[in-house]
């Protein structure tokens, strides 16, 4: 799958929150705000994470990482929790070099407070919705890097 994104450099890249005050947090929403109205493309890297990879974590997939500003504003600054509209989404790419799934963390504040509040996210390589919520899988997984708010890429602590 390819998806073509148009980016303009003096837009911001995902910093609004997502969801209105009455709207529920989905994946099929978040899928529409990261592919069509704020393309995750546009997104900066991880700094020291641009391009295509090897995860250190097993598997050790193939992978891209997108944040957007607010995250990456988090990253740089070494702010120590990412904030509410935090969005980090992971590309995972097959050994042909073509994306196979996404992986996503959107922090939504309220929404899983014993979680730092972090909304879960597999995605096919079409969009479709394989894990979405409080995903126990994640979780299970990323809770061995609670202290840097669930975070494996690098440390988000001065």
């Amino acid at each position: 799958m390819v998806i073509a994104a148009v980016c303009f450099v003096s837009q911001k890249r995902g910093t609004a929150e997502i969801f209105g005050i009455n709207e529920k947090i989905n994946a099929q929403r978040l899928w529409e705000y990261m592919t069509k109205e704020n393309p995750y493309q546009c997104y900066p890297a991880w700094p020291g994470k641009e391009g295509i990879y090897e995860s250190t974590m097993p598997p050790g997939d193939i992978l891209r990482l997108y944040i957007n500003d607010l995250a990456l504003d988090t990253v740089v600054n070494k702010k120590g929790i990412f904030p509410n509209g935090s969005l980090l989404i992971k590309e995972i790419y097959t050994e042909e070099n073509k994306v196979s799934l996404l992986t996503v963390m959107y922090k939504e504040k309220g929404f899983d407070p014993h979680g730092n509040d972090w909304y879960w996210v597999k995605y096919g390589h079409d969009g479709e919705v394989k894990l979405e919520g409080r995903v126990g899988l994640c979780i299970e997984c990323h809770v061995g890097v609670a202290d840097n708010d669930y975070v494996f890429t690098g440390s988000i602590k001065k």
